[in-house]
């Protein structure tokens, strides 16, 4: 969010906000934090406080998916290494795992071909 919009929301807005991020419910974010849940609403309502919210949940979720996506490689190579292991039923998990999200990986990208296809249809008729 640009600076100047942070200047609307006031520094107790701004030490709220990460608590509302990182509790289950608003009223539990208000416990935390000290404050009334409904004061937490009525902020809801300013456009400049659920936009800092939105800013700050977006980098939150690409953080956490960034670090997700590192450990991927690692997971995969245990993954395709349990094919090996000695016990028959940890082989046939992880042949069924395999199987499992290679379909669903084909299924996604044929999906995402197709979407774009219809996107690029929707566009050249308007």
């Amino acid at each position: 969010m640009e600076s100047n919009e942070n200047e609307h929301l006031t520094p107790r807005q701004l030490q709220v906000i990460p608590y509302i991020l990182s509790c289950a419910s608003y009223e539990e974010a208000a416990r935390q934090a000290d404050i009334s849940p409904k004061q937490i609403f009525e902020w809801l309502k300013d456009p400049v406080f659920k936009q800092e919210l939105k800013s700050q949940r977006s980098t939150m979720f690409c953080n956490s998916l960034s670090y997700l996506k590192a450990g991927m490689q690692k997971a995969a190579e245990t993954l395709i290494s349990l094919l090996d292991n000695e016990d028959p039923r940890i082989k046939l998990q992880a042949s069924e795992k395999v199987l499992s999200l290679s379909f669903k990986a084909a299924e996604l990208y044929d999906i995402e071909e197709r979407l774009v296809y219809v996107e690029a249809l929707v566009k050249k008729k308007s």
